[in-house]
């Protein structure tokens, strides 16, 4: 007696079309989608860019935008922390590797990001806001992995021991003051050679 052939099993996709999960993945991308052109524009453009022309650029509605970030200050405090974050995944990356001055690498990264971001920093210390106070979490994730970086430099000899990751921070800080007075900020080339001779005092003194 034969038998009738079975109808082949069809996978249940783990994500209906229309289903909150997707809706949600939808909604983070155009989240980020929204961040990356926010922060190009800002940097290219400066902060009179229209949240609307932002909208029209990252290919959204201008409702997408505003539910998002309701004003440009929340704007402005998601772009400075999704940077963060990006600069904490780098550090994350360098800490994996073998190189003893992964830090100076770090730390130009972090120089030319902060320099390109400039005017967002300076916006959100006219409205007060605190990125240490505003996104702790991220803010001491970066901290901690400068302090991995800069035991490991310790241990290698090519940072001076007097050295604390403070003061290093402190020393980043500082290279956006003096890029941004010296009106460094658009050019890259500029900016860099400022952080470099900032950077260059955490090197060993010569004996």
């Amino acid at each position: 007696m034969s038998s009738q052939p079975h109808e082949p099993t069809r996978a249940t996709p783990t994500t209906a079309p229309g289903s909150d999960r997707e809706l949600r993945a939808d909604a983070r991308r155009n989240r980020e989608r929204v961040l990356r052109t926010a922060r190009q524009l800002f940097a290219t453009d400066g902060l009179g860019v229209s949240l609307d022309e932002i909208a029209r650029r990252a290919g959204v509605g201008p409702g997408t935008v505003h539910r998002h970030f309701p004003t440009k200050e929340a704007l402005y405090l998601a772009v400075a922390t999704d940077m963060l974050r990006q600069l904490a995944a780098e550090a994350e990356e360098l800490a994996a590797t073998a190189d003893p001055a992964a830090l100076f690498t770090l730390l130009s990264r972090m120089v030319a990001t902060g320099a390109e971001n400039v005017a967002v920093k300076s916006a959100l210390a006219a409205a007060e806001f605190d990125l240490r106070t505003a996104a702790p979490d991220v803010a001491a994730d970066l901290t901690q992995h400068v302090a991995v970086l800069l035991d490991r430099a310790h241990a290698a000899g090519v940072a001076r021991q007097d050295a604390s990751v403070d003061e290093v921070m402190a020393l980043v800080a500082g290279a956006f003051t003096a890029i941004r007075h010296a009106a460094a900020e658009t050019s890259p080339e500029r900016s860099a050679h400022i952080a470099q001779i900032i950077l260059d005092g955490l090197r060993p003194r010569p004996r």
